[in-house]
């Protein structure tokens, strides 16, 4: 698309102003590309500390689960789970990262615990079942840190396409039509110098353009 650039020297100066506004633009936009390569490097440290940490609870729950089966038996840790069946809640503190939206922290919120000595499941149920909860607070801390990582990574993908739309095909464009303008313009200079001269010469007053 052509660039619709305001005649003469007005021309010049407006191209002149819209490229000063585009390289602070850029310097910007690398100020928050680097700030983001940054965050997203914190972050995916913050995610492979998660998974490792829900990988380690997730085991460690299901071997107390295999533990309170061995020793209560399917039929009775089916009833001990019985008063904490029902869904867990989830609670995430947003955050503004650099232009991302981000998950903070998340919490889990889950039913008292029963007493499952008194339900006949004994201290390894309670175990288990600790286990298990604390594992669905490390999958729920998992989720948002990769949410977080993947929108500080969504977020420096486009900051990166504007900085190189910006660096490579607008400031060329108008540096190009800057040129054009300069040009047309000193050949105009010219060619109202030699009117000048002539006229001079005839002892004619020159006609400028």
């Amino acid at each position: 698309m052509a660039i619709r650039v305001p005649p003469g020297r007005t021309g010049r100066l407006w191209l002149m102003r819209k490229l000063a506004i585009a390289a602070r633009g850029v310097e910007v936009l690398d100020e928050k590309r680097q700030a983001l390569v940054r965050e997203q490097r914190r972050l995916s440290q913050e995610l492979d500390s998660a998974a490792a940490t829900w990988e380690q609870r997730a085991r460690l729950a299901a071997e107390w689960n295999d533990r309170a089966l061995a020793l209560v038996g399917a039929r009775r840790l089916r009833l001990a789970s019985l008063p904490r069946e029902g869904s867990a809640e989830v609670a995430v503190d947003w955050r503004n990262v650099l232009g991302a939206a981000c998950p903070g922290e998340a919490t889990i919120r889950v039913g008292p615990a029963p007493d499952y000595v008194a339900l006949g499941g004994g201290a390894a149920v309670a175990r288990a079942a600790s286990a298990h909860e604390q594992a669905l607070a490390a999958a729920a801390a998992l989720a948002a840190a990769r949410a977080a990582y993947e929108a500080v990574t969504k977020e420096l993908v486009a900051t990166t396409r504007r900085q190189r739309a910006i660096e490579r095909r607008w400031i060329p464009e108008h540096e190009d039509a800057l040129r054009r303008l300069e040009l047309l313009l000193d050949q105009r200079e010219l060619e109202d110098a030699a009117r000048a001269r002539k006229a001079a010469s005839s002892g004619r007053p020159a006609a400028r353009r």
